[in-house]
């Protein structure tokens, strides 16, 4: 989220970062640097040129819709994500050397994913699983070695070493290079939720546009014959960590209710005092906090899910009924913010708790606004004289907190300077949550989807909050 009128204008600015910058009452050392925010635009101007080369291809649904391409790709890379995020290479190797570096589309949705800093915390936290201690080993990206891992001129992910394709391939079952075209003939394997065994024959496009990288997708069963949507495995997967917690062999927390809402801080009392509250329809209904033995998990699962007829809409009438008895009755009823995130959260085929797929999307509008202004352009700032913009960004950004921290009722909206500060900053994940705690008191969520009137009132209500408080311009 930033507002879309380009950069302010600037004469003379120096060059070099001062050794601190003020945020409230406290001093800090810079929270990005220049050679962060220099790897970082390197980064983006990669992930444009991807697409670039996705949607230049000769074969396939790219001679004829480009766009349409993309979506495909990026629905195929957040898939290869998940594999690589689930496998068990953290407990092998913790530390993020060049070897565990995945190929240049599974770092798009990681970075993505890190943009949106409450979410991935939350599921980093929220479950003793493999893949919540994979993001906790990944939660800060390496951005200098990443940008080594890119040619400089080309903006081509350099081929990796024996190594580190080996790594890949090895934990995922795929190849390191990312599938540029996606033919009609190409399937991936997936459980239907609601007998739990495995098709292997979905495709991924199709001309009646319901197969799994488009957004019809629906699949019947090649074993019960139900016909599954991603809805469906939501929902299915939400009954599943319901059951799970039931049998007391996991420790698990349900999306939006580890992180206080206010400061982003990780509260395991309020947890379950919220869930309590909110779950109790559930509970009366469904037994959910009974304990159940192993043995009985998925029968309680698929009898839950169908409770809630796989579907999020359902689920979220649950939870509301919980706080708004009448809610079923009301009409045009208003959700409550909090419980709506609960069942969206459950209402995509994925593990995060956000759909990947549309956060990478609404992510390519600032790639290409970067593009746009000539930042990722090869050499742009390689040379020390040229360096004022991203030094101005920086010190833009230390601005931004400190209004954050004499203002945190009002929604402020960043230019795109302060926003590239600002992602790179988040990219750090727990020293971003360190960081803002401690200066600001709250672990500020990055809001991508907001309606653009809602985005240009918040900008001159920022504009407004600069001027009073620091005398100059926005």
């Amino acid at each position: 989220m930033q507002y879309d009128r380009g950069l302010p204008a600037y004469s003379e600015y120096p060059t070099e970062l001062p050794e601190t910058f003020p945020i409230g009452t406290l001093r800090t050392r810079p929270l990005v640097n220049v050679g962060e925010l220099q790897a970082h635009l390197k980064l983006l101007g990669a992930i444009h040129k991807l697409k670039q080369i996705v949607q230049v291809q000769q074969n396939g649904i790219a001679v004829t819709n480009k766009d349409q391409a993309w979506v495909i790709f990026v629905n195929r890379a957040v898939h290869r994500f998940y594999l690589w995020a689930m496998s068990s290479w953290s407990r092998v190797s913790p530390w993020l050397d060049e070897t565990i570096i995945p190929p240049l589309d599974v770092i798009m949705v990681w970075h993505s994913y890190l943009l949106n800093p409450r979410a991935y915390c939350e599921d980093s936290q929220r479950m003793n699983t493999t893949y919540c201690m994979n993001l906790q080993a990944i939660q800060s990206m390496p951005l200098l070695l990443i940008s080594s891992l890119i040619d400089a001129q080309t903006l081509e992910a350099l081929p990796p070493s024996a190594e580190r394709r080996g790594f890949f391939e090895a934990t995922t079952s795929l190849p390191f290079a990312p599938p540029l075209v996606t033919s009609f003939s190409e399937v991936v394997a997936l459980d239907c939720p609601f007998c739990l065994q495995k098709n292997h024959n979905i495709r991924w496009i199709a001309e009646n546009e319901r197969a799994f990288a488009q957004t019809q997708f629906e699949h019947q069963c090649e074993w019960c014959g139900g016909v599954f949507n991603k809805t469906n495995m939501g929902v299915r997967r939400f009954a599943a960590e319901v059951t799970w917690k039931r049998t007391g062999k996991w420790s698990i927390y349900r999306t939006e209710t580890l992180l206080d809402p206010r400061t982003g801080r990780v509260d395991t009392a309020e947890a379950d005092a919220f869930t309590t509250r909110v779950f109790k329809h559930l509970d009366e209904t469904a037994k959910i906090n009974t304990p159940i033995t192993q043995d009985r998990a998925n029968f309680e699962a698929n009898y839950l899910a169908t409770l809630l007829k796989y579907d999020y809409e359902t689920l979220s009438i649950n939870l509301h009924h919980s706080v708004r008895p009448n809610y079923t009755k009301t009409p045009n009823r208003s959700p409550l913010p909090r419980i709506k995130r609960i069942s969206v959260a459950y209402s995509h085929d994925g593990l995060a708790s956000l759909d990947l797929v549309g956060a990478i999307l609404r992510q390519g509008a600032f790639v290409e606004k970067m593009v746009h202004l000539g930042w990722t352009q090869p050499g742009r700032f390689d040379l020390h004289q040229n360096l004022a913009p991203l030094v101005r960004s920086i010190a833009r950004y230390h601005a931004f907190l400190e209004l954050m921290h004499y203002c945190p009722a009002t929604f402020l909206v960043p230019t795109l300077d302060i926003d590239l500060a600002w992602h790179s900053h988040q990219l750090k994940g727990e020293a971003y949550r360190n960081d803002t705690l401690y200066y600001i008191g709250r672990t500020p969520d990055h809001e991508d989807s907001v309606e653009s009137s809602v985005i240009s009132k918040g900008y001159d209500n920022t504009a407004k909050s600069v001027e009073k408080r620091f005398g100059v311009p926005y």
